[in-house]
């Protein structure tokens, strides 16, 4: 839970202290460092990091009493003892020296003018200054025999000797050589109660390192013979008769030794480059292995034999993680149970694998500062670079920043459930994967979440606040600075809380506290800093609702309180509740409501917490409910980790009542890493049910502790229950450290299963995660958490004169955070599976189906298992995969997660997993039965690995017929060229790798090349094999290429006698593939004629676009079978169907002058010749004649070009039928009566309430003539009953398609849903002007006649365009007539001028039901179309 940030910073030591650095120690609070060199003693302050003050030795001293090696405090920090090369000890004395002008201070911090003082008066006169130290050398001891080591106990320095004792020497110099102890004579055993204790046999033994702590009683030491142990203080004192040792038992190779007195946890470091962590037993004294650190050989190959022994441990003040460094370069940081954290040796270091290589990187000392934000490191940097020369060896110090979590510090409920990290002046918060408020109004002020919160504080049972979920997915940190106001003079924060919105912090340093809200980016300051300066925050604080809870001390009073600050209001005393608490308080926790706080006396309190809501400030108020004494359970108040109040409970009633009743059942303390649980005692509540219930429950007393689990880093539990996800919630999640999670999981009965005593009621299971948690999602079973990531920076470009490539920031990646993410929930069913508790994994599993990545889930459950069970070396007599198979198989998701896994792993382990799953062929078979066309379709990639091809080509035939079916037109052409790719494999012998032919939605191919002949089509570069439709041309092809590559081969390789033989198999091999060639062909086609029999010709368009399929060719084959029309109504139904075109309608308005007017103007042809001018003058296709007759780059509405020939027809047509549509339009004039007009024009039913009632239009009548009205009503008609632009778009290219293909038929339905009469014209002109067979033209002009009667009785909306094109259906009679007469010339046509790429480009893609836009302008085909040069009278005779 510590992660590095930036590069170290290297600190300047003096020129002076050149000579090596052997060390760097902090004192007892980590204000003060001491740099031991060759021949100075430097001490520095750690912020700002300057050198105060430095003692340099004369080379007389250092020649006579040795070079300085190693150096300990005084706890006062008075006094430094310095070792020396030669035995002696050098005192030196440290006191506060007041300097002339500057004070008590030799630094001090002043503001420029860009950040004035924001408060009161200067923050200088509390000391915020560097101060001055004066060091003065005391005196001088020498030690008989060489110093291997010292420690200070208490105020005496113990130091081993080389000729085996220890001795007591008093900081004042003086050596009590009455108490000097023989370390041989030291008895060892292997605990202090059963084993008998031997003293060690070698004379003159000694302890190479020692480190005294006084919260395990004793020392901890390690023996130059690689032995290692804890040596205990029976009576408290350090004396012959009162020692004790236990070995630690299977080391023989221990370097060095650290010791954490909050965990109670021993580690030691050995030459093998591993670290052992012990941990004493309270019963017997013996030292028992907790765990190993240990690189792991995956991520790091032989990292610890290449680094060398352990050189140097160090814990952090918090005992949360351990530091490691190696002799031979690199370090390494773990949490207190083995979580490995940040490692310099990874592979993630990339370019600066070189530079440690030559520029070995070793750390001979480090030290974590003040509150574990920074590691001091000594280092040598050892420069290879030169050739034939010694390594030079370059020390320098280092200060590496480190941001660490909150739970370490101060693990309340609200920073469990966020990603909260504090630095030294800075918190990172991430908001991704959290909880998110959807914006919900308030009834009164109709206001975001955001302002309610600001105006009225978090949200009260009165005011509920509505939530849902949502999976954010943001990996970026918010950073928020902390003010240098309050900084300046309260470093280091201590201290950080979020509320459970996470929009509000709070931060408390060495003095007072202030807190920020996200929603108004401001933070909140005492306003009086002598309020602040009297209160010191020691046992953490939290939030309740919209108040900060504090445990603080008095420094006023002299007494430790518990205070209560509101949000809304200003930081003053005057509004904060005070509660006097009888000793000094070290951690706080809430359970909604209620307060625990855990004292120093080792008593938990627990207070109710009362809200009153007055105006304008609201108000808190402490009740003391329950005070419960720890003190025969915990060793020390310090070992006390944390301490929760929950609802859980070892018995476990039913889901429906568990998730109603959510009470303070237990309290759980994590006590140096083991977890106890306290439960309420409700057995003194039997017989006794009238008196007030809510009250006998607050003051039911706790039953004995039981023990839940050990080697416990951070535990999680939900005040919130959730009634679909009841397991989930009410469930009680550890962080394990190396051991990963546990969860201690409820299991329900079912209803209707009967509940028997014997059966277990909670489950404790474990799992591996591949993260560290930080906080726990419960109901979308995820984990959140974090991990050190590193970034590459080229130094190249920055050529600084004076820094070398040996350089901190060149040998040290830049570090930063990275949020991770894991899900959980596979690991639990897994487990579940494993005890053979399947019911319960169903419920947890179906209760979680509605996670977007619940089949992801399934997918992790089944490959895990499948590698491990797959790969192992050994039988495994009972497998798990089998189950897994079956629990999956109880959701839809199975096909898919069988799939899915089986590609993702390797071929050589399907036959294990098929065996349990099933055959891939049931398997293929199911998919096609359930629909599950693209599921099956990767199943097809299992069948070709596994089957011969013959077996793949007939499921593979079996999926296209289905797919073309249903219309998924992207996977039919996937298919398609799978079919062809499998022709050329051997048939009788599957590949031994897959070849990944399907475009499937896990495992994307990359696009084809787009430099073929079809840039437009996905597959268009793909070479075809030109074919034939006849079977026998097709086989006389394959002789021919058969033969010709026969001569070729008897002319370059002289084949011997064997060569017939393989003439053979090759002639055989191409027959068989051209023969698969033409049976895909065939399928093709069957599809293409059932859609075209069906008159489906929308999903016609998209089959030819996706499938590359040649449709002008077919379909001029197909004109007088499949592409014939036998009932034009029923297929012009179908065109208006597919295409969203709507029905024509007829202007009411027209009907209302018709059944007025008492006469008929003019004939039948007269008012559809009018009406036909009419209408070509308002636009012919959506054009005006004036539009078409426009300059030869004009472009078309439906975005095709016309053809010169086209366009020189066109205006020839245009002039002509101008001249005829204004003499008709005269004439209409001239005919109009008292009725109106009784032209028959097309408009639309809105346009009915505008000409229906003249005396409702408000504009002057003058300016609308008939005409005008006439002209403005068939606008507005004809923009009504046009459907989308990209179906009229396909259809005008449908009706190119059918006219160069020669269905005639097909042309004329177009034509008429488009009412295009320039169209029905060129199917009329085509018609008598071709050797068309005069049974089409008979169909056409039957056609014509039902749908004549068909929109006289069912949509007269069609009877004005009916009649306009009257007159070409007596063309089409007169050629019916003349059957005799000679037959005109056929216009050439094209073989095949359409592409399937035109289809992608007029929107025929997609499932037959897509109505999607066409694609862009650019992308469409460019059409011309020529019109029959002297066809243009002829279609309007």
């Amino acid at each position: 839970m510590y992660f590095p940030v930036g590069w170290p910073k290297a600190l300047a030591v003096p020129p002076e202290d050149i000579g090596g650095l052997h060390s760097v120690l902090c004192n007892r609070d980590r204000v003060l460092f001491a740099v031991i060199t060759e021949r100075s003693l430097a001490i520095w302050y750690c912020r700002p990091c300057v050198q105060i003050v430095c003692h340099c030795r004369s080379e007389e001293s250092v020649r006579t009493l040795g070079t300085n090696q190693k150096a300990a405090w005084r706890p006062d920090s008075t006094s430094v003892a310095v070792t020396t090369s030669q035995g002696h000890i050098l005192f030196y004395h440290l006191e506060r020296e007041v300097l002339a002008g500057h004070g008590a201070n030799c630094y001090n911090q002043t503001r420029g003018g860009r950040f004035p003082s924001m408060r009161s008066s200067s923050s200088m006169e509390y000391g915020e200054g560097v101060p001055s130290i004066r060091m003065t050398f005391f005196t001088s001891v020498q030690i008989i025999g060489k110093i291997e080591c010292l420690v200070c106990v208490r105020d005496e320095l113990l130091v081993a000797t080389g000729n085996g004792m220890l001795q007591r020497l008093r900081w004042d110099g003086v050596v009590n050589g009455k108490t000097g102890i023989n370390i041989a004579s030291i008895p060892f055993s292997i605990d202090l109660q059963h084993s008998r204790a031997s003293t060690l046999d070698t004379p003159g033994i000694t302890f190479t390192h020692i480190e005294y702590s006084g919260l395990l009683g004793g020392f901890a030491v390690v023996l130059p013979d690689g032995r290692a142990g804890l040596v205990n203080t029976l009576a408290g004192k350090v004396e012959n008769n009162s020692l004790q040792g236990v070995w630690a038992q299977g080391l023989e190779n221990v370097t060095c030794v650290a010791v954490n007195n909050r965990y109670r946890l021993i580690a030691f470091g050995c030459t093998d480059g591993l670290g052992v962590v012990y941990t004493v037993d309270d019963m017997t004294g013996a030292l028992q292995v907790s765990h190993r650190l240990e690189l792991s050989t995956k991520d790091y190959p032989d990292a610890c034999m290449a680094c060398g022994p352990v050189s140097r441990l160090r814990w952090s003040p918090d005992g949360c993680v351990l530091a490691m460094a190696w002799d031979r370069g690199g370090m390494a940081v773990w949490s207190v149970y083995g979580a490995l954290l940040m490692c310099t040796l990874g592979a993630d270091q990339g370019l600066y694998q070189e530079s440690l290589r030559l520029h070995l990187f070793r750390i001979k000392s480090m030290c974590w500062s003040m509150e574990g934000y920074q590691l001091w490191m000594a280092c040598e940097t050892l420069d290879r670079t030169e050739v034939m020369e010694l390594p030079t060896a370059t020390s320098e110090l280092l200060q590496l920043q480190f941001v660490k979590s909150t739970l370490t510090v101060n693990p309340c409920a609200t920073n469990h459930e966020h990603l909260f990290l504090q630095g030294e002046d800075k918190l990172f918060i991430n908001t991704g994967d959290l909880v998110m408020k959807q914006q919900w109004k308030d009834a009164n002020m109709n206001r975001p979440l955001r302002e309610s919160i600001t105006r009225s504080g978090d949200s009260s049972p009165q005011k509920p606040v509505r939530q849902s979920n949502i999976l954010v997915g943001n990996k970026q940190w918010l950073v928020v600075q902390i003010p240098i106001t309050y900084l300046g003079s309260n470093w280091p924060i201590r201290y950080a809380a979020i509320d459970r919105t996470g929009f509000c912090i709070a931060v408390a340093g060495r003095c007072g506290l202030a807190h920020y809200a996200m929603f108004t980016r401001k933070w909140k300051l005492f306003g009086n800093e002598t309020q602040e300066k009297d209160m010191v925050v020691t046992g953490g604080l939290t939030w309740w609702r919209d108040f900060i809870i504090c445990a603080c001390y008095n420094l006023n009073e002299n007494r430790d309180e518990l205070r209560m600050y509101p949000r809304a209001s200003n930081l003053d005393n005057a509004f904060a509740y005070s509660c006097k608490v009888p000793s000094q308080i070290l951690l706080l926790n809430l359970f909604r409501d209620m307060l625990v706080v855990f004292c120093a006396d080792c008593h938990i309190a627990l207070y109710s917490i009362e809200r009153r809501d007055a105006n304008p400030n609201p108000s808190a108020s402490l009740t003391l409910l329950q005070e419960i004494s720890l003190a025969s359970y915990i060793p020390h108040a310090v070992t006390v980790i944390s301490v929760t109040l929950t609802s859980l409970r070892t018995e476990t009633a039913s889901s429906k009542q568990t998730s109603s009743r959510r009470e303070a059942e237990s309290l759980i303390v994590n006590v140096a890493g083991r977890l106890l649980m306290l439960q309420r005692d409700r057995s003194m509540t039997s017989g006794k049910e009238n008196g007030d219930v809510r009250k006998k429950e607050k003051i039911l007393p706790f039953c004995a502790p039981v023990v839940l689990a050990s080697c416990v880093e951070n535990m999680w539990s939900s005040s919130r229950s959730s009634p679909d996800k009841v397991h989930l919630s009410e469930a009680l999640w550890l962080g394990c450290g190396a051991s990963g999670m546990k969860v201690w999981l409820p299991l329900f009965p079912r209803n209707d299963e009967k509940r028997h005593s014997f059966l277990s009621k909670r489950i404790m299971l474990p799992f591996q995660l591949s993260i560290y948690p930080l906080a726990v999602l419960f109901e979308d079973a995820v984990v959140l958490g974090a991990a050190n990531d590193t970034m590459k920076y080229d130094f190249q470009d920055c050529s600084s004169p004076g820094v070398s490539d040996s350089t901190p920031t060149r040998l040290f990646p830049f570090n930063v955070v990275d949020r991770t993410t894991q899900v959980y929930l596979h690991h639990i069913v897994r487990e579940l599976l494993r005890r053979n508790l399947g019911s319960h994994a169903l419920q947890i599993a179906k209760s979680c189906r509605s996670l977007p990545y619940f089949s992801h889930v399934l997918e992790l459950l089944l490959h895990q298992v499948l590698e491990e069970e797959a790969t192992a070396h050994e039988p495994i007599p009972d497998p798990l995969l089998p189950r897994i198979v079956d629990f999956i198989r109880e959701f839809p998701e199975f096909l898919q997660t069988i799939v899915h896994c089986a590609r993702k792993t390797e071929i050589a382990l399907w036959s294990y997993l098929f065996a349990s799953a099933g055959s891939p062929k049931d398997l293929f078979e199911q998919c096609l039965q359930s629909g599950s066309l693209e599921t099956a379709s990767s199943y097809l990639i299992i069948l070709q690995n596994l089957e011969p091809a013959a077996v793949s080509r007939q499921h593979a035939t079996l999926l296209l017929d289905a797919s073309l079916d249903k219309g998924k037109w992207e996977l039919a052409k996937d298919l398609v060229r799978f079919l062809r790719a499998i022709g050329n494999e051997d048939p009788e012998s599957p590949p031994r790798t897959p070849v990944n032919p399907i475009n499937a939605p896990i495992y994307p191919l990359p696009p084809p090349p787009q430099d073929g002949p079809f840039p437009g089509f996905a597959f268009g570069s793909q070479a075809r094999p030109v074919r034939s439709y006849s079977m026998g041309e097709n086989l006389a092809g394959v002789r021919e290429r058969g033969s010709a590559k026969e001569r070729d081969r008897e002319r370059h390789h002289s084949v011997q006698a064997t060569s017939t033989t393989n003439k053979k198999a090759t002639t055989l091999k191409h027959l068989e593939d051209t023969a698969e060639h033409f049976f895909i062909d065939v399928i093709l086609q069957r599809h293409a004629r059932k859609l075209l029999g069906a008159g489906r010709l929308r999903e016609l368009g998209s089959f030819a676009a996706h499938l590359n399929f040649e449709l002008i060719g077919w379909l001029q084959k197909e004109r007088s079978r499949a592409a014939r029309v036998d009932d034009f109504v029923t297929s012009l139904h179908t065109l208006h169907r597919d295409f969203q075109w709507p029905m024509p309608v007829i202007a009411l308005s027209q009907v209302i002058s018709r059944s007025n007017s008492g006469s008929k103007i003019g004939s039948v042809g007269e008012r559809s010749r009018s009406s036909s001018y009419d209408a070509l003058e308002i636009g012919v296709n959506g054009m005006t004649l004036n539009d078409i007759s426009e300059g030869q780059n004009r472009l078309r509405p439906n975005g095709m070009y016309a053809s010169p020939s086209l366009r020189s027809s066109m205006d020839l047509l245009c002039d002509e039928l101008r001249q005829e549509a204004m003499d008709s339009r005269q004439f209409n004039s001239n005919q109009k009566g008292d009725n109106g007009s009784t032209a028959a024009t097309e408009t639309s039913e809105m346009s009915a309430s505008i000409v229906a009632d003249d005396s409702e239009l408000t504009l002057d009548d003058s300016m609308w003539n008939l005409a005008n009205l006439d002209e403005l009503e068939a606008l507005s008609q004809e923009l009504a009953c046009r459907g989308p632009p990209h179906c009229e778009t396909q259809l005008r290219y449908l009706l190119h398609v059918m006219m160069e293909a020669g269905c005639l038929e097909w042309a004329m339905l177009i034509s008429l849903v488009l009412r295009d009469s320039m169209g029905v014209t060129r199917v009329v002109n085509t018609a008598s002007l071709t050797d068309m067979p005069i049974d089409v033209v008979g169909r056409m002009r039957e056609g014509l006649s039902y749908l004549e009667l068909w929109a006289d009785t069912e949509c007269p909306g069609y009877k004005p365009f009916l009649l306009v094109i009257r007159g070409q259906a007596e063309v089409l009679t007169g050629i019916v007539d003349i059957q005799g007469s000679p037959q005109v010339t056929p216009i050439p046509t094209p073989e095949s001028s359409l592409t399937s790429a035109d289809f992608h480009a007029l929107g025929f893609h997609g499932n037959a039901s897509d109505t999607e836009n066409p694609e862009s302008e650019e992308q469409q085909s460019v059409i011309e179309t020529e019109l029959p040069q002297d066809g243009g009278q002829c279609a309007l005779s």
